[in-house]
């Protein structure tokens, strides 16, 4: 790859965010944190991340933002992954039926692991 990946991670919990952040980073990636969809919205745009880890705990209807963050044009080649709990299944489903790359599973997948998809993710 000729420039660094990129992410952004979307997440209402910071605690959360910090934890993947910080491993995205250490492993060179260029990482940008937004506490929630509106200032998730504002950095997609400046920031045109190959990656959006969007979490479905930030919505009540995670399908309708993700249709809303792959309507921009910027970001139509972006891979969008939703993070999501055991209880969003319905949601989830529905997210990858409009079209997410992929999602994960809280609890199911530690941080070294989301890397490893996301690179395989972004190599494809």
């Amino acid at each position: 790859m000729s420039k660094r990946p990129s992410i952004l991670i979307v997440a209402c919990d910071p605690y959360l965010a910090g934890i993947y952040g910080r491993k995205f980073e250490l492993e060179g990636w260029d990482v940008e944190i937004a506490e929630d969809l509106s200032e998730g919205e504002k950095k997609a745009t400046r920031f045109q991340p190959l990656v959006i880890l969007l979490d479905a705990d930030c919505s009540a209807d995670i399908s309708q933002e993700f249709q809303r963050y792959r309507s921009w044009p910027t970001l139509q080649q972006t891979k969008i992954v939703i993070l999501a709990s055991a209880a969003d299944r319905l949601e989830v489903q529905k997210a990858l039926e409009a079209g997410a790359s992929d999602y994960l599973l809280l609890g199911h997948f530690v941080p070294q692991e989301a890397i490893s998809k996301m690179k395989k993710m972004i190599e494809e």
